[in-house]
């Protein structure tokens, strides 16, 4: 009975603190506080309902809606792990915000940011947390074009707006392939319930199958950065300001690694070898080419976005041996290998959000991204 109380606490604390930030929107003092105070006690709170799921039963929250379009959420234990990275992740940077926000003080509007802040937390919080395509859509939607609004927050750079521009096409051409996947499974199902799409797996034909998985692939591919997908990620990570980057890099690319392992293991059981064989082909392009590109890249920024290339390309290695190993019968080496994903998973969400406040940090002091121009930090601590 504590979850769903939980649930509702966590949701509350996240339109609070968007609230509170409409409210006194022109005091920048008050908004480098209860904006961001009130996101860190809703992560504290989802920190608590994830364990509370791990370690318990599955929660469900039916709400109303007809037979074919029921709208609710669904937290099993693989949802409630990914809550528990955004939370550990949303309470660090909630906590760095305070204090990083003040560099725009007098510049730009801090209520605005708080706002969609707030906003953008709670939308992954519904990704890996709805029970229904349709709902899932919209706050997918949502979390991309509010993720849209705070990379262009400093909109008066060139650069900024660019990199918003290519961030909106990419993320809408993800979402495309999305919806064609979705469509198979609602059409063989005749519902848009992902229990359903549970069952449609069972019954579809190989071919759509495979349309499916490819699909999905590479909908939630566009939006993690595999590469060859991965072009928005090193323009939109560094334009954003330092604490959304490090929500977007360690753990808002994560939701579409939660929904390929929800299509690829949930909906259709991994049962194509060669699905597995492409992921893992594909992971490790991700993961080479990302460090190569990290280690010549001068913008510190834009090196921890390549770097996050390289890290989901890891974590895919681990997703795609454990659907080959599933889908040759060897259960015990799948689930280590998914095992292995989700621990790195959950390693890269904690470093690379705090190397993102780290960077946030340095270029409050300095003003500057580049690396080469950063010599000699030490005498400014001393």
């Amino acid at each position: 009975m504590i979850d769903i109380y939980l649930f509702y606490g966590l949701i509350a604390f996240y339109l609070i603190g968007a609230l509170l930030a409409v409210i006194f929107n022109k005091k920048d003092a008050i908004c480098a506080y209860f904006p961001f105070i009130g996101a860190a006690i809703a992560a504290l709170l989802g920190f608590l309902f994830s364990i509370s799921v791990i370690f318990g039963d599955t929660f469900s929250l039916r709400l109303s809606g007809e037979s074919f379009l029921k709208f609710g959420f669904f937290v099993d234990k693989l949802s409630a792990f990914f809550i528990l990275v955004i939370s550990i992740a949303v309470f660090a940077v909630s906590i760095y915000s305070t204090g990083y926000v003040r560099e725009y003080f007098g510049k730009k509007n801090i209520g605005y940011l708080g706002f969609l802040y707030n906003l953008f937390i709670l939308s992954m919080i519904l990704v890996v947390s709805a029970d229904n395509a349709v709902m899932f859509l919209i706050v997918w939607e949502l979390m991309s074009i509010i993720s849209y609004f705070l990379v262009v927050y400093e909109h008066e750079k060139p650069e900024t707006r660019k990199a918003g521009f290519i961030y909106i096409v990419m993320t809408h051409f993800g979402t495309g392939f999305i919806i064609l996947s979705f469509l198979i499974f609602s059409g063989t199902s005749g519902s848009f319930s992902f229990e359903t799409f549970r069952n449609a797996g069972l019954t579809m034909t190989p071919l759509l199958k495979d349309l499916a998985f490819l699909f999905a692939l590479i909908g939630f591919g566009a939006k993690a950065g595999i590469v060859p997908l991965h072009i928005w990620l090193p323009y939109a990570h560094p334009a954003a300001p330092g604490n959304v980057s490090a929500l977007m890099s360690g753990v808002m690319i994560k939701t579409a690694i939660f929904m390929l392992i929800r299509v690829s293991f949930d909906f259709l059981g991994a049962g194509e070898s060669w699905w597995g064989y492409v992921v893992l082909v594909l992971g490790t392009i991700s993961a080479i080419l990302g460090i190569l590109y990290a280690v010549v890249e001068p913008d510190i920024k834009r090196m921890l976005a390549f770097s996050s290339i390289e890290n989901i390309g890891i974590i895919l290695i681990g997703l795609g041996a454990s659907m080959v190993f599933l889908s040759s019968g060897y259960t015990t080496l799948s689930a280590i290998a998914a095992i292995a994903a989700l621990y790195h998973l959950l390693n890269h969400s904690v470093f690379k959000s705090l190397l993102f406040m780290g960077a946030g940090s340095i270029i409050y002091s300095t003003h500057t991204k580049n690396i080469e121009n950063l010599g000699g930090l030490i005498k400014k601590c001393l």
